[in-house]
């Protein structure tokens, strides 16, 4: 996902984001990337009317790679089933298939609590998707008008006006995020990129998290907040 050229990721996991190439693969010439690559697939260029290509005319077509399918122009069509894993999926990507920016927003959502958490902000039950849609309901409220009647097990646990049915418990991020460290294993020396066990976040910080988590994941799409206004939020300050 990039605010520059429009992009979408689609699939927005913490698995897919937090890498990059090697030091020394960015350094490979073009020479050196065909030998550890192979050369690119070329065929020669052909008019529609059989006349030899103008001036103009590029020298050879090159193949695109196999997972440039989509250009700085194209947003994803019906056709395209992105493979957002449940607890990331947003709620219109799960009930209409629609994706865009603001699906990614929701999945980035998901990825920053990982982060700076430790274990997910909706955890799948034996890759349960009615579990994760129990959880953000309870997290965020009841589903917009037709989502809530799709949710077919929704009477489980939640009363018609989206009120739990059980006492009601504290489940937004901020709840989420003071448990961090309530079950850290024993203490040991995991090296300086591992947080110490028993750390817990301050509660200025959870503030802040929580506002931009929350800012993020919304129901509707006009009301999440655009990538520019995430790196821009005071928890990245």
């Amino acid at each position: 996902m990039s605010g520059a050229d429009e992009r979408l990721h689609l699939d927005l996991t913490t698995s897919n984001i937090l890498s990059r190439l090697s030091p020394h693969v960015i350094k490979w010439s073009d020479a050196e990337a065909y030998a550890h690559l192979g050369d690119p697939e070329t065929q020669g260029v052909r008019t529609h009317d059989g006349q030899q290509p103008g001036p103009h005319a590029p020298a050879m077509l090159v193949a695109l790679i196999e997972n440039s399918g989509m250009s700085d122009a194209m947003l994803p069509q019906e056709s395209i089933v992105p493979g957002t894993m449940l607890n990331y999926r947003s709620p219109e990507a799960r009930f209409e298939g629609c994706v865009g920016f603001e699906a990614d927003i929701w999945a980035l959502a998901c990825a920053i609590f990982a982060i700076r958490a430790g274990f997910v902000l909706f955890e799948s039950f034996l890759g349960s998707d009615v579990d994760i849609l129990r959880q953000i309901v309870e997290m965020l409220g009841r589903l917009p008008d037709p989502w809530w009647a799709a949710f077919e097990q929704r009477m489980l646990w939640f009363e018609g006006t989206g009120n739990q049915r059980a006492s009601k418990i504290e489940n937004g991020p901020a709840a989420k995020l003071f448990e961090i460290c309530e079950q850290d294993p024993p203490p040991e020396n995991e090296g300086p990129m591992i947080e110490k066990p028993g750390v817990r976040l301050h509660e200025e910080e959870v503030g802040l998290l929580q506002d931009l988590l929350l800012n993020m994941l919304k129901y509707f799409s006009e009301e999440k907040i655009r990538i520019q206004d995430v790196i821009r939020h005071p928890w990245f300050t």
